[in-house]
């Protein structure tokens, strides 16, 4: 089963469908439904936010992900210790805090990050990317 990594920016734009980047993302979402989809624990709370953020702006939110064929990753010790040992801080340098995780995962997974960020691309020949909006 193929697996795809996702960070914040796809869940929000895959789930909300008033985003500007939603048909892009649940399209391609729908396109690879069957595959096992890798949430970072991070992603959740990041995903979360964004949508306290609306409700405050008098906005709807979307607080339940429903994703079939989910796969939770826990940041644990033994990611820690493979970055470590790929020195991936300083092959990542300019990515920062859950960013710098995703990328991470990404490489040390080796599967494809799936994100609408474009700050990733400068990596894309470090870890497989693939954004939506670009397909």
């Amino acid at each position: 089963m193929k697996r795809y990594i996702t960070d914040a920016s796809f869940l929000i734009s895959a789930i909300r469908n008033c985003d500007s980047n939603h048909q892009s993302c649940f399209q391609f979402f729908r396109e690879n439904e069957q595959s096992k989809w890798v949430v970072p624990t991070i992603a959740y709370f990041e995903y979360q936010a964004a949508q306290s953020r609306l409700e405050k702006e008098g906005k709807k939110a979307y607080r339940e992900l429903y994703i079939p064929n989910l796969e939770v990753y826990e940041i644990s010790h033994s990611l820690i210790k493979a970055v470590a040992e790929l020195d991936l801080a300083n092959v990542f340098t300019d990515l920062r805090g859950a960013d710098l995780i995703y990328a991470c995962i990404s490489k040390v997974e080796r599967i494809p990050l799936v994100s609408c960020d474009t700050h990733f691309k400068k990596y894309s020949g470090a870890i497989e990317l693939i954004n939506p909006i670009e397909k």
